[in-house]
């Protein structure tokens, strides 16, 4: 009897090797997750305005396919002086000859709503500067980007990109496909 205490006695003295290992591992997986909550937010404002700029086309692109009334513009505006983007007005509502002419405007109408719009100043704020070799991108019924004659726009691709402190882009494709880039 002496023996077995001895050797049971020895068998729980330390831990073995797999719960080392389980230990570290659970720490080290800890750690990681905790890390990304305290290294603050650089390079995370590009990517919220990326989704942003996407949600807000494909808004527009879905407008365009919806509503095929002549004359009315279904576009989304870039500032780049101001680093903005957003529609201009939106009435789409009346049948007025005003209303197709002011959604065809090359102002941004700041009083839309947030979801399809930046401030003024919301983007350089937070040091997000916006380039395009476009001043707008428009679509028609079948959801194809066009330029203001009418024709398809973005041949190749069209390409918006956001950078602060990382770089982020947009991409149009010809046939509509809106995606980050």
């Amino acid at each position: 009897m002496i023996v077995n205490t001895v050797t049971s006695y020895k068998k729980s003295i330390g831990f073995t090797l797999i719960e080392l290992i389980i230990v570290i591992i659970l720490i080290s997986v800890l750690s990681v997750s905790v890390f990304s909550r305290f290294s603050g937010t650089a390079g995370f404002s590009e990517h919220t305005y990326q989704a942003r700029l996407i949600s807000s086309l494909r808004n527009m692109q879905t407008r365009a396919m919806h509503d095929n009334r002549l004359g009315y513009c279904f576009q989304l505006n870039f500032d780049k002086t101001q680093a903005a983007f957003g529609p201009p007005i939106l009435d789409y509502i009346s049948d007025a000859p005003n209303a197709a002419v002011a959604t065809c405007s090359s102002e941004i109408d700041f009083s839309n709503p947030e979801y399809l719009a930046t401030s003024a100043t919301e983007m350089g704020d937070e040091g997000v500067s916006l380039t395009s070799d476009r001043d707008f991108i428009n679509f028609d019924g079948l959801g194809r980007p066009i330029d203001g004659d009418g024709q398809i726009a973005c041949a190749s691709q069209c390409k918006i990109t956001l950078t602060g402190e990382s770089a982020v882009s947009v991409c149009i494709e010809s046939q509509g496909y809106i995606h980050g880039c």
